[in-house]
């Protein structure tokens, strides 16, 4: 008999641990009324100094996850498991997220300092009425290099970036829409061409560039760049910023071909738990 009470006292102590556990589980993701925000970003796309800012001055925790590429993120938010109550994908995804039922329609109420932002950033094609997006960041993609090593007349077009002495010398941002762009834009075509013979013209030259490629990465560039342990990149205009200020070697160029102009916007994620600390 005591072997038997001990055994359900056991099972009891061990159901108590696991509703517990499964309550601050709750709390972590935004159940349960607790006061957090978790937010999904680019990384190095918030000064850390700012969350510190918010929580003391609104009382909310903030959870903060990064990524480093669209297609992550959306995956990620597509599977679910975790509950997001603001993401920042760029303007390509804020579209597909819209088609695919993956976003919060805004309410317009609750966002009094949308009416500071530009118009000339508001009522892009991608969401038009800026129904789920508010715009954040934006900005270029272009090629950076080191004076020590190269010129801007060496970069100054995308299609100098098939020349043989850049062989595995060029680190590229990790974009499907970029790299494809750059495809594109150095056969004379739109950015934004969706004709499939044109395409495939650009995935099939793409293919010619990879001997140049030293590698395909995203914030580890910076890195790279600023350390001089590589010499040539394709990557965004901020992060360009950010390599300048710390080698006064580096230079940004925007190709005369022209370039991709991108938006990061913050969006609120379909099965969001805070939509009031999210707004």
């Amino acid at each position: 008999m005591k072997k038997l009470r001990s055994l359900l006292i056991g099972i009891i102590v061990i159901i108590i641990v696991l509703l517990v556990g499964a309550y601050e589980l709750n709390k972590s993701t935004g159940q349960a009324g607790a006061k957090i925000v978790n937010i999904y970003n680019w990384g190095d796309y918030i000064d850390p100094a700012l969350i510190t800012k918010f929580e003391k001055e609104t009382g909310y925790k903030v959870n903060y996850e990064t990524f480093d590429s669209n297609e992550a993120m959306y995956t990620k938010i597509q599977q679910g498991g975790t509950s997001y109550d603001i993401a920042v994908p760029s303007e390509y995804m804020v579209e597909k997220m819209r088609n695919d039922h993956l976003l919060v329609k805004l309410d317009k109420k609750k966002l009094p300092n949308l009416k500071y932002i530009g118009k000339e950033y508001l009522n892009e094609s991608f969401d038009p009425h800026n129904a789920y997006s508010v715009p954040y960041f934006w900005g270029t993609l272009g090629i950076i290099y080191n004076d020590k090593y190269y010129r801007a007349s060496d970069v100054d077009t995308w299609a100098k970036l098939w020349n043989p002495r850049f062989k595995n010398q060029i680190m590229f941002i990790d974009g499907a829409r970029e790299f494809i762009g750059i495809g594109l834009s150095s056969l004379g075509y739109s950015l934004n061409s969706t004709n499939d013979k044109q395409v495939e013209q650009a995935y099939e030259k793409l293919k010619s560039l990879t001997p140049n490629a030293k590698a395909i990465v995203s914030d580890e560039i910076k890195m790279y760049m600023v350390n001089e342990e590589s010499n040539l990149a394709v990557t965004y205009s901020g992060e360009a910023v950010d390599m300048l200020s710390k080698n006064k070697h580096l230079h940004y160029v925007i190709p005369e071909e022209g370039t991709n102009l991108w938006f990061d916007n913050i969006v609120i994620p379909k099965g969001a738990k805070n939509l009031k600390g999210a707004y």
